[in-house]
């Protein structure tokens, strides 16, 4: 079958009835693929909306909320357990060091007590150096009493510069005896006052020469028998430190011997002169062997002011019949108030 030139083919004249639907689909297509988008959106915002609207929005916020809440409450928590742990651990670096004060006190007294030594050591040989050298002069035709007037004088200074603090239970600065709460003196049988060949009153030396410094033989304070006490008024309220007790050494002792010494003995701090009980400042023993002034640190840690001190002597170094006591010196700071 010929074809008319300029006429079409046959198939060329059929329509094309698919185009439409074509184009159709492809439009269906795009908008299935926006709304495939668009869908779980809207899904959202209706679970959304849905929630808020019976609440369950609301109780969701308030959970999270407490669950900040019991975090944040662990978290103070942890933290005040770590400052727990630091503070325990403080406490115990602060007990160890307070279970090592008592060693540190004892080696503390155990090297005063070797200073001491030390001093007494180097005290005794320089009373006994001067003591030599005043001697050797006796045998050059020194009076022996110009001898022993300087010997004393040179000891009296050596005994000064050894104790080297103030003394407030001087009679010169104002100190003076409580004689109403103070032990009765020894009347010795031996010393007697005499008017021409009267006998007028049996001898008896005061308490007030403890507040003297003076170590002449016989120049002290006797009590009958191994103990007793004696107060004394202060020239000034100090907070005590150190006590001295003075006795003549056998040496310079007319008898050759000082067993009526004191021995052991305490020491009280006043501040009223009506005070029953006194604070405690510490109890000591005089040594016999020792130097004629000896002086004890105070251990109470008394830091009340103090206008009185007793003396209370609890033993002497054997005589049954009297102790003598021939100073009794307090040393201390001035106290204001």
């Amino acid at each position: 079958m010929h074809r008319v030139p300029g006429t079409p083919r046959s198939s060329d004249s059929t329509p094309d009835l698919t185009a439409p639907l074509r184009s159709a689909k492809s439009a269906c297509g795009g908008a299935s693929g926006a709304l495939g988008k668009l869908v779980p959106w809207a899904a959202l915002f209706l679970l959304v909306f849905g929630a808020s609207y019976v609440g369950l929005l609301d109780r969701g916020f308030q959970l999270l909320r407490e669950s900040w809440r019991d975090f944040s409450l662990c978290k103070g928590v942890l933290g005040e357990a770590e400052d727990l742990r630091s503070l325990l651990k403080a406490t115990r670096a602060l007990e160890r060091k307070a279970s090592q004060i008592p060693r540190l006190r004892e080696e503390l007294h155990e090297f005063e007590s070797q200073l001491r030594a030390l001093s007494s050591d180097a005290h005794g040989r320089a009373r006994r150096a001067v003591g030599e050298v005043l001697r050797s002069y006796a045998g050059k035709g020194i009076a022996t009493w110009s001898v022993q007037k300087m010997l004393k004088e040179l000891m009296d200074q050596v005994d000064e510069d050894g104790v080297r603090r103030p003394d407030y239970a001087l009679q010169s600065a104002g100190a003076r005896i409580l004689h109403a709460r103070t032990s009765r003196s020894y009347r010795h049988p031996g010393g007697s006052h005499f008017l021409g060949p009267i006998k007028m009153f049996p001898f008896v030396k005061s308490a007030n020469a403890i507040l003297q410094p003076d170590r002449s033989p016989g120049s002290c304070w006797p009590f009958p028998g191994r103990q007793g006490e004696a107060v004394v008024k202060l020239a000034a309220g100090i907070i005590p430190t150190a006590v001295t007790i003075d006795h003549i050494s056998k040496n310079i002792s007319p008898t050759g011997e000082i067993s009526s010494a004191p021995k052991e003995f305490a020491v009280y701090g006043f501040k009223e002169a009506g005070e029953e009980d006194g604070a405690f400042l510490g109890q000591f023993v005089y040594d016999a062997e020792g130097n004629m002034a000896q002086t004890f640190e105070l251990k109470g840690n008394s830091s009340r002011i103090t206008n009185y001190a007793k003396l209370e002597v609890l033993s002497n170094w054997g005589n049954p019949k009297y102790t003598c006591v021939y100073r009794f010196g307090v040393h201390g700071d001035l106290g204001h108030g």
